[in-house]
């Protein structure tokens, strides 16, 4: 009897230290944003006022605050304190220091896929140059004002207004823009997985408009969709035409259609820029060729899959998966929209091959240990204060990459299709302020061949 008696004092005793832990949010105060408006800042907090949370509760969600805050590309540090007061409430303290929002931003850019590609030429002509301007956090809600005026390899003249919300619950938003491109050299195939590359000596190859609207929906902190309208028209010269019969439909000079997207995406990472804990899945479906003033158009139907997770396995150490798949319905698929392996999405290790098909699958497996832990400088030296938080970290990348093209065009000329193939090795990865990646990789592929690599976006 004594026993059960010491045992409920004990449990009552339990009950009410975690009533006692227990907090409600009194009241929630920002500072720090000269420019960002506060119900934007507000918009990606996962606590509120009046809430009623027990203490690891209340620091899980100051914790996936920041990092939403982070993750909108607005602040060089977020910092949330909270402020305990009598009566079990607690006060919300969101410190922000923003970044340069303006940025007349140079371009010097390969034409190639990547470096290591342009680098078996050096050709200088290959370069693009010109320049972007950015206007980030236009009116200080997020917006974004995109100019892009390049010469060199490619022209390109583009603008886009970026909106992402202008409903009064902040989940419905719109982005609008147009490009116009010219070419004087285009791929027009791949043999031996190499592109085969087609120039005019005094007229464009490849002239392209292009334009769209999209409307986004974020109904909660990690969930996005977004409808997407296109509309594409281009045009190759009459040798283009002859020598790549399968450019566009049936031998055609020119092609004009409306596209149709849908995308729906999870996001669940600590950091879009080098995660290291989270989730992120994505769906997009794309339809080109509505019916609606077609003329040549594609006629296909494509839809990407991606999976990926990040699991930090101790401060220093953290380990990812990646799953990515594409398929297309419809055939035959011109070669202006067809894209396998070695574009957006490779086998690290076959930097120097393209992999031309309709379906892909590829899985990506990197363990990454922090030689340099995540950090934030200040150097008050620096006269403008959106420059002064320097952020650093590097890491070093062992990774392992598998995948395979199924193609029923072009697999007879390209002996890397209808096979898996590997790559492995290991690199550097360097972040740093402003979302900047820079990563060194030296691999070995299934082919017995290696190399030293240079990329500068993220490894996953």
């Amino acid at each position: 009897m004594a026993r059960h008696l010491v045992l409920l004092t004990f449990l009552l005793l339990g009950l009410g230290a975690l009533a006692q832990d227990s907090y409600v949010v009194a009241g929630i105060v920002v500072e720090g944003n000269k420019r960002t408006r506060e119900r934007i800042i507000l918009r990606e907090l996962t606590i509120h006022e009046g809430d009623s949370l027990n203490s690891t509760d209340l620091y899980a969600r100051l914790e996936r605050s920041r990092q939403n805050l982070m993750n909108t590309a607005l602040f060089n540090s977020v910092t949330l304190l909270p402020t305990y007061l009598p009566g079990n409430e607690v006060f919300i303290n969101v410190q922000v220091n923003e970044r340069w929002y303006l940025w007349p931003a140079p371009i010097i850019q390969l034409a190639d896929p990547n470096f290591n590609t342009w680098w078996l030429t050096q050709d200088l002509s290959r370069i693009n140059f010109g320049a972007y301007l950015y206007q980030y956090n236009f009116r200080g809600l997020n917006e974004t004002v995109f100019l892009k005026l390049q010469f060199g390899y490619a022209k390109q003249f583009g603008l886009r207004y970026k909106v992402p919300y202008f409903d009064k619950r902040q989940r419905w938003g719109f982005s609008v823009g147009g490009q116009f491109n010219e070419q004087r050299e285009i791929t027009i195939g791949t043999r031996d997985n190499k592109r085969i590359l087609f120039s005019e000596r005094d007229r464009n190859a490849r002239t392209e408009w292009k334009g769209d609207v999209q409307m986004t929906l974020r109904p909660t902190h990690d969930i996005r969709h977004a409808i997407t309208l296109g509309y594409v028209q281009a045009s190759v010269t009459d040798t283009v035409s002859i020598l790549a019969p399968d450019y566009f439909n049936g031998g055609e000079q020119d092609t004009r259609y409306l596209t149709l997207g849908y995308t729906v995406m999870h996001d669940h990472r600590d950091s879009r820029v080098y995660p290291r804990t989270g989730d992120y899945a994505e769906l997009r479906l794309w339809r080109y060729g509505l019916g609606i003033g077609d003329r040549n158009a594609p006629d296909i139907t494509t839809a990407y899959a991606t999976l990926k997770h990040w699991q930090k396995l101790s401060e220093r150490w953290t380990l990812s998966l990646t799953g990515r798949a594409k398929a297309t319905i419809g055939a035959p698929t011109p070669y202006y929209v067809q894209e396998g392996l070695g574009y957006s999405s490779a086998i690290r290790g076959y930097e120097y091959y393209v992999i031309d098909g309709q379906h892909y699958a590829l899985g990506k497996l990197d363990a990454a240990f922090a030689l340099i832990k995540p950090r934030s400088y200040t150097v008050n030296e620096v006269p403008l204060e959106a420059f002064r938080t320097v952020y650093v970290a590097l890491y070093l990348d062992i990774y392992a990459d598998m995948g395979r093209v199924w193609d029923i065009q072009y697999d007879k000329q390209n002996f890397l299709a209808g096979s898996w193939q590997s790559g492995y090795g290991a690199g550097l990865d360097l972040v740093t302020s402003y979302d900047q990646v820079f990563r060194l990789e030296y691999s070995f592929n299934a082919l017995g061949e290696n190399g030293l690599f240079l990329h500068f976006t993220q490894p996953f």
